[in-house]
Parts: C-alpha cells; structure tokens; sequence
C-alpha cells in the first residue's frame, strides 16, 4: 500500500494542469531517468482489473514517452522473490526491487476512488408545469406528476467517481520526481446527458485513463524541452 499518496516537494520545477490532470514534475530529477520499474497498482476501492488497466495504460504511457519500461515478467518475478506480492507493496521494499532491477525509477499507483450511484430525484416544476407534448412523452415512464396542486418532474443521475494517483520516485535518492492525478473524479449525468454519457463504470475508468495517458506524455514531453 502506498503509505504517502501526494508529496509536497520544495524543488517542483514544472507545474502543468492539463484538461483532466493535474502533474508535478521535477524537471532536472526526470531528464536523469532512462528507464522505469511500473510496479502494479494497487487499491483498497476498486477490482483486479481496474488496477491491472490503471497499472498498463501508465506503463503504455511511460513507453510512448521513451522511456524503457522493465517487463512485467521480471517485475512479477522479483516481487515474488521478496514474498511483496503476497505482504503487499510497502513502498521501501518495492524500491529496493525496482533499483535491482537496473530502473533510476520506480512508477507506484494507487486508485483511490472508484463508484457509480444511481439515484432519482424529484425536481419542482414552475406553476405552469409541463407542456401537453411532454406528457403524452410521459406515459410510460411517469416522469411527470402532481403532487396536492404542484407538478414534480423524476430524474435519474448516475454519478461516476474514478481517481488514481501515480508517483515516480527515484531509486536513487527515493525523492517524487513526478506525480500525477486526475483533478476532476467526480462525473455526474441526468437524463438529458446520460445518452451521451460512458455505459458503465469501466468505460468511464477507460476513458479517464486514455485522457490521463494524454496528459502525462504531453507534460514529459513540455519537460525535456
């Protein structure tokens, strides 16, 4: 479990808040890093798979942005060698596996929320109250009532929430060189939009995630210039 999710760091050389994400980075500490240790993310919120999609699509992100990423095969094996599969990722631990591994640096992620509620509320409608055309749409699914001499109108809101927090830390002097989350967990859709809206919870996950792969390559890139 990572022990500290967000660090305050003194020497932050680029601060970049991207459409969905907002990332620290120690520009001077990165231009060091040739290659990285993505260790699989973990999560007390979320499923296997949430966390096995947040972990690949950051590695995915870290080899577009040129870096060599250390396979999976060796990360697993050697995680299992010093039993951190089993005991759970104590941040120390995972470094010193990672520096083994030849990596400068170390890419720890954690989600720390991930939910969908339904709901429907009840909204008051002006005097008036809905229009013929919007009754006779209303038929079926009761949308419209009356209540005593006011008119009420159901809606449904599904409220998605999906955070990660990632860290790169140097295997050298364990100091964040990056750290990235996205700034905007929290996504709410009422009837008019939820057509328009991710199906289910994993979409809306894949979705945050591909736009955070974006932003981190985008702020990497903006630092090596």
């Amino acid at each position: 479990m990572i022990k500290k999710i967000f660090v305050a760091m003194a020497c932050v050389i680029a601060f970049a808040h991207c459409s969905t994400s907002k990332i620290s980075i120690r520009k001077e500490a990165l231009l060091q890093v040739k290659t990285i240790a993505v260790m699989p993310f973990t999560s007390t919120v979320a499923d296997g798979k949430a966390t096995r999609e947040s972990t690949e699509t950051f590695r995915g992100a870290m080899v577009a942005s040129g870096f060599k990423v250390v396979e999976r095969e060796k990360i697993d094996r050697i995680l299992k060698e010093k039993e951190l599969a089993q005991t759970g990722l104590i941040e120390n631990k995972v470094l010193e596996a990672g520096s083994f591994l030849g990596a400068e640096a170390t890419m720890l992620g954690e989600v720390i929320a991930h939910d969908l509620k339904s709901e429907v509320v009840e909204h008051e409608l002006p005097a008036e109250g809905p229009n013929a055309y919007d009754l006779k749409l209303d038929k079926r699914n009761g949308t419209f009532f009356k209540r005593g001499d006011k008119w009420f109108k159901k809606e449904r809101h599904d409220t998605y929430q999906f955070q990660l927090v990632v860290r790169l830390i140097s295997n050298i002097d364990s100091q964040t060189i990056l750290t990235v989350q996205n700034e905007y967990p929290v996504r709410t859709l009422t009837d008019d939009s939820i057509s328009m809206g991710p199906a289910n919870l994993d979409r809306y996950r894949a979705q945050v995630l591909a736009q955070m792969a974006k932003d981190i390559e985008k702020a990497i890139a903006e630092a090596r210039k």
